[in-house]
């Protein structure tokens, strides 16, 4: 049911992974299809990155997306997702691409109209092998994520800056309605 399958979105860097690191235990979570489908694309030397081929990789997410929403929907508990479809439409955005095929999947694949947001915060922003973006070019993808879910009619819930375990019970508080 998409009530029990829940969304943890923002720019990247803004500490999602170590939100869902603290409360996997708790929680169901599903990871971040955008770094997987890197990882593995630069494992075999593949076309599929946002430096190579933007409509491959945007094409290759959404699948990854679709995919992990549909092994979750049996779920007899709540699932956290690290991104969902919408997701897409961002990126598609922000890349350049038609968002068109992402935007008819958002909205065929639903999560609980409630969507948790974190926006970026430079003090915890640092980059690695998938994360090559400045801090600076976090905030037009934050913005493409926020019309991404407005636009296929969710509503933003912003996680509130402070601890990692602080940001941590917010969310689990969100997604159990404790």
């Amino acid at each position: 049911m998409p009530q029990d399958l829940h969304i943890l979105t923002g720019a990247p860097g803004s500490g999602k992974t170590a939100i869902l690191d603290t409360i996997g235990a708790d929680i169901r979570c599903v990871g971040e299809p955008a770094r997987e489908i890197l990882a593995e694309q630069r494992a075999i030397d593949g076309d599929g990155t946002s430096d190579r081929n933007a409509s491959l990789f945007v094409d290759l997410l959404l699948q990854r997306s679709i995919d992990k929403h549909e092994a979750a929907r049996t779920e007899d508990a709540p699932v956290l997702f690290d991104r969902g479809v919408p997701d897409c439409i961002a990126y598609a955005s922000v890349m350049g691409i038609d968002p068109s095929r992402s935007i008819r999947a958002a909205e065929r694949y639903r999560y609980n109209d409630q969507v948790l947001m974190l926006r970026p915060w430079e003090e915890i922003y640092t980059v690695d092998d998938e994360r090559t973006m400045s801090f600076a070019d976090t905030f037009p993808f934050h913005d493409a994520l926020v019309d991404a879910y407005e636009r296929t009619g969710y509503i933003m819930v912003e996680v509130p800056r402070g601890s990692v375990e602080h940001r941590a019970a917010f969310v689990r508080d969100s997604i159990t309605g404790l």
